[in-house]
């Protein structure tokens, strides 16, 4: 009866230990440990009627991890006839929020192939459910040759400021004849490509990818490796954060051979919340 007691509060406390940890995580951005505390006590309190009176706990951080420990005494019953008036049992639990973008530079490399090419750096603001295109960078072909050649643009054309923001997503699009929608290609004996606006011209892009759609995310090659279909994988993961990478995209010609490529790096320093999680 003692046994099955102690343990039945131990994982009432393990339970309040993952919650805390996650509130005081979820705004925890490595420097606001006194403001992770008090949420992470907040959460603590509201159980105090399901814990043992003697209940201590402390929460500390290292780097971006926010660490939760509790310990208390559960009193006992058959046990006191040897003397044993309580079990001490204590749990521990850790979270941390990844950083997230605050400023990002994107610097194309390379591009190649006939199809027009634009990717977006799109963002929802707080209380907002439209995306709002903070940077671009398009591919112009200008040639068939040396199978289809052309320019880059990036706007603007150093680090991005992404503001307050809800979600973060990059997007190509792609129009197959070469131009930009509203108008046409025509190729030239010389195989150049020529864009003039038409009324029989295209208004909309042939293939959109987006890297949190799962059917498409793994059109983006992350540092030589393919992103995995059916998965949207945190942002953290393609943005940057750690160190500059290289992205390389595949516009839908053929896996062997991708065709829009740039280095992206990210200052990242707040939190985020929506990605806390554990870590033990």
């Amino acid at each position: 009866m003692d046994y099955a007691s102690a343990v039945h509060q131990r994982t009432n406390l393990q339970e309040i230990a993952d919650g805390a940890a996650l509130a005081g995580g979820k705004i925890f951005d490595g420097t606001n440990l006194a403001a992770a505390q008090a949420e992470a006590t907040r959460f603590i309190t509201a159980y105090a009627d399901t814990t043992p009176a003697n209940l201590s706990y402390t929460i500390t951080a290292n780097g971006r991890i926010l660490s939760v420990n509790l310990t208390g005494a559960v009193p006992t019953n058959l046990m006191r006839i040897v003397n044993i008036n309580s079990v001490d049992i204590g749990v521990n639990s850790q979270a941390t929020a990844p950083a997230k973008p605050d400023i990002v530079t994107i610097t194309p490399t390379q591009a190649q192939g006939w199809y027009y090419k634009v990717i977006t750096i799109r963002v929802v603001r707080p209380n907002a459910t439209a995306e709002t295109v903070v940077g671009t960078v398009t591919y112009q072909p200008t040639t068939h040759n040396n199978d289809g050649q052309g320019t880059m643009t990036a706007v603007p054309s150093g680090p991005i400021t992404l503001g307050q923001y809800t979600k973060l997503v990059l997007q190509m699009d792609v129009k197959d004849d070469g131009c930009p929608p509203g108008q046409a290609a025509t190729i030239s004996n010389n195989n150049a490509v020529n864009c003039n606006s038409k009324n029989s011209a295209g208004t909309k892009y042939d293939l959109t990818l987006r890297t949190d759609d799962p059917n498409t995310s793994n059109y983006l090659f992350v540092d030589g490796s393919q992103l995995p279909k059916g998965v949207t994988l945190p942002i953290e993961n393609y943005f940057g954060c750690q160190a500059a990478q290289k992205h390389a995209w595949e516009d839908g010609g053929g896996w062997d051979r991708q065709d829009f490529f740039y280095t992206i790096s990210s200052q990242c320093s707040s939190a985020d919340g929506d990605a806390v999680r554990l870590t033990n």
